[in-house]
């Protein structure tokens, strides 16, 4: 529920005119057998006042307001809050014989109190000086006190005593200062010295007010942050937020009530049923709107109907024909194979594919090589009620239920774990049922195993002049779980209980359990296949060795006793996508419907909406020169540690992201890196960033293979134009660690000093450290002018 503004009250400028008087306690009791405070401050001067009590009753309030009264004359106003003793009849008639306002605070609302904060400092200061004097807090009350008397309070700038005396009050820490500085005494006139008094009151309070109302405007400030303009009218059903007795910390919503008046710009009078009270004053920020749910009224006819017609249960036919499906003239039309591969070669597929034939299925297999497991770091069961959901949605969810059923991915079966099913619908997908498992995965140990670097996937096939890419039929479901593991992941329905025999989706370890599962199987064939997760990319340079490494790859898969789904195997293509790629001939390029998303994207309105943007983008990073400069409008908006989620669309961003579109509808292309040739590294900085291209020469053209770019730091854009070009070599050294480890490579720069980097760096101690560092690596660095490589230039300007 969000709070309302905070209003402003008008600022006392006259000193004692009102206090704000309430009771602390019980605390230990002392040696006077008081176990209580009477509290006082001023709100003008923020002079503070204590007074012990025996008890509470309105006896002793009024002994205790006398003895305030006494120092501090009679107010005009006093603020308390509804306790019984301030709101007695013996109360009230003595402040009235005195001419003294009562106001009371809100219920539950002690913020409209300002003595409340000062019991937090009063007991804090008690504690301190107990600990030291012992335990009777009654005697070191006048040294807490003076304290708080002669201390600068925030809000005014002064200390109370200022404002009241005139002068700050002599401390401790005064007499010692004046026994050290043996200060003699001044002697002034008296007239003088009340001139001099009064107008140092009235400078004081002047500048006192002016500091309470910056104080005022900052606390507003900052409390309105979150705050949402409310109001109520006379009549509206509410829910009110009450204290539930004898503990203070716990909290109900009671009701609902009914508004019967507003009495000011917070407060409403509240009417609540079955209470002693039949009405009370609530805040605002205690109140909160109570819907009504719509009543259902059932309606009896009298009239003869005719016999209803039978009910008819809405079900989604699944096509029943033969899980098993292997077509090779479906597979050789949807590859156009006939127009890439001689008949010769069409036969020898066939001949591979039909030994395998078995392997195609729209149903997933199961494994017998491995199992998963969960291992929970607590013992306390999870166990989470399933959610509600529409007639629509329980009727899909049924169906798929079946068919799990049907497939013997899940069973019938109770458990005293139970996390929910969900149904996740998306926009332009059919709906799918997915597990909540996050509370099951936040009391699970986590394990740990790589997953393969998707660049490194990718330049491998790339390279390759035969590709086959080979998807598993619901790959997690392939893979059984231990009886432990069925145990923890069971789930719940609206309709019933189940326990999964096959690794579901959203497990926390599901995702490495499979990676190394594959790992594992397809171990020892990393020079000519490469799985990422489910999907599998066989390459080879020649047919003969495609059509074998085809062979062997399958026949792991069949003794795995895995199923491949035909629809999405693509074989022996020399164009394929791969892992949001098209990867052909040494080259490599965006997939065209992951940039047709990035150009579909709308324009951002939030924070998280370009966090969005760029996620979709730097996944083709390597594609696009000056990337880090191009989108640091969109980065920079990011800044800054305001909660603040909207963002204002500026010119700047919209031509950012304008920009960055472009480089991605010119269709980029990247060559596969080739390990026999030598690589060349061309850098460049400016006074923005700096701009790296890893590029190869074959028959005399340039390669590019990939890009690189990042921004200078505030520090960085303070060196010197031979440590900036220096600083960009560091920086693709350390990228392309990985393509120039054990290389003879040549560095390529506009800035001809680097030259002679490794022999006259000794005079600049940075050159000097960064000189060693590159002593690892087989280079050459060669100066070649910037015209020449202006590409790179531009990677390190905007």
């Amino acid at each position: 529920m969000k709070k309302a503004p905070l209003k402003l009250v008008p600022i006392i400028s006259e000193v004692f005119a009102r206090l704000n008087v309430d009771i602390v306690g019980p605390l230990p009791e002392s040696d006077n057998r008081n176990k209580y405070l009477l509290t006082a401050i001023c709100l003008s001067s923020k002079y503070p006042d204590a007074i012990p009590l025996a008890d509470v009753k309105s006896t002793s309030v009024i002994d205790a307001l006398i003895q305030v009264f006494s120092r501090l004359g009679f107010l005009r106003e006093l603020q308390m809050d509804l306790g019984t003793n301030f709101t007695s009849e013996l109360t009230e008639t003595f402040l009235e014989k005195f001419g003294i306002k009562a106001v009371h605070s809100s219920v539950h609302r002690p913020q409209s109190n300002a003595v409340e904060r000062f019991h937090r400092t009063i007991k804090r200061l008690l504690r301190v000086l107990c600990y030291e004097s012992g335990e009777n807090w009654e005697r070191t009350l006048p040294f807490a006190l003076l304290t708080l008397r002669t201390v600068t309070h925030e809000s005014t700038g002064f200390s109370p005593a200022e404002l009241v005396h005139g002068r700050n009050l002599r401390t401790p820490e005064t007499l010692l200062f004046e026994k050290w500085a043996e200060l003699g005494e001044e002697e002034n006139p008296v007239t003088e010295y009340v001139f001099t008094l009064i107008n140092r009151l009235k400078k004081c309070q002047d500048l006192a007010i002016e500091n309470m109302e910056k104080a005022r405007d900052k606390r507003k400030k900052w409390y309105d942050r979150g705050a949402v303009e409310r109001k109520f009218k006379p009549g509206d059903m509410v829910l009110v937020m009450a204290t539930i007795k004898p503990n203070k910390l716990a909290v109900s919503w009671m009701g609902p009530g009914t508004v019967i008046s507003q009495i000011s710009e917070t407060n409403y009078l509240v009417s609540l049923p079955n209470r002693r009270e039949k009405s009370q004053i609530f805040h605002i920020n205690l109140l909160k709107p109570y819907h009504k749910r719509a009543e259902i009224v059932n309606v009896l006819l009298s009239e003869p109907v005719g016999p209803e017609p039978n009910d008819v249960d809405l079900e989604i036919v699944y096509p029943n024909a033969n899980p098993d499906i292997y077509d090779f003239d479906e597979i050789v039309r949807e590859g156009i194979l006939k127009e890439k591969c001689t008949p010769e070669e069409l036969g020898e597929l066939e001949k591979v594919l039909n030994r395998h034939r078995k392997l195609f299925s729209n149903d997933p297999g199961r494994t017998d090589l491995i199992e998963h497991n969960i291992v929970l770091i607590s013992d306390q069961p999870i166990r989470i009620r399933p959610y509600r959901t529409s007639a629509r949605q329980t009727e899909i969810l049924k169906q798929e239920i079946k068919r799990m059923l049907d497939l013997g991915v899940i069973e019938v079966g109770k458990s005293d774990f139970s996390s929910p099913l969900i149904l996740v619908e998306a926009p332009g997908r059919d709906p799918r049922p997915c597990v909540d498992y996050r509370k099951l995965n936040s009391v699970t140990r986590a394990e740990y195993f790589p997953l393969p670097n998707i660049e490194e996937r990718v330049e491998a096939v790339a390279s390759a002049k035969y590709i086959t890419v080979i998807d598993l039929t619901k790959g997690y479901w392939q893979i059984p779980l231990s009886p432990q593991a069925q145990r923890y992941a069971a789930f719940s329905t609206p309709f019933g209980s189940y326990r999964p025999l096959t690794m579901p989706f959203g497990l926390l370890n599901a995702p490495y359990c499979f990676s190394k599962f594959m790992a594992t199987l397809l171990q020892g064939c990393e020079q000519y296949c490469v799985p990422y997760l489910d999907d599998i990319a066989i390459f080879s340079n020649t047919w003969q060795d495609h059509m074998e490494h085809i062979d062997e790859i399958l026949g792991k898969i069949a003794r795995a006793k895995l199923k491949i789904k035909p629809v999405k195997c693509k074989f022996a293509q020399d164009c394929v996508k791969y892992l949001g790629h098209m990867v052909e001939g040494g080259c490599r390029s965006p997939a065209e419907a992951k940039i047709q998303a990035v150009l579909d994207f709308p324009t951002p309105r939030s924070k998280t909406e370009i966090r969005k943007i760029l996620g979709m983008i730097v996944y083709y990073s390597r594609y696009i020169e000056n990337y880090a400069t191009l989108v640091e409008p969109l980065t920079r908006a990011l800044k800054g540690k305001t909660r603040k989620e909207t963002i204002e669309w500026t010119e700047e961003m919209e031509k950012a992201l304008e920009n960055v579109k472009g480089k991605l509808t010119q269709n980029p292309v990247l060559f596969a890196p080739d390990f026999k040739r030598e690589f060349i590294v061309q850098t460049d900085a400016s006074d923005l960033g700096v701009g790296v291209i890893l590029t190869q020469r074959i028959n005399g053209e340039e390669h590019p293979i990939l890009y690189l770019s990042r921004k200078f730091s505030g520090p960085e854009k303070r060196y010197s134009a031979t440590e900036r070009e220096c600083a960009a070599i560091i920086f693709a050294i350390k990228k392309l660690r990985y393509y120039l480890d054990g290389q003879k490579f040549k560095i390529e720069t506009d800035h001809n000093p680097l030259v002679w980097l490794k022999t006259n760096a000794g005079n600049n101690p940075r050159l000097m450290r960064w000189a060693l560092a590159l002593q690892l690596f087989n280079y050459t660095i060669v100066h070649r002018p910037g015209k020449e490589i202006a590409h790179v230039d531009c990677l390190s300007r905007l």
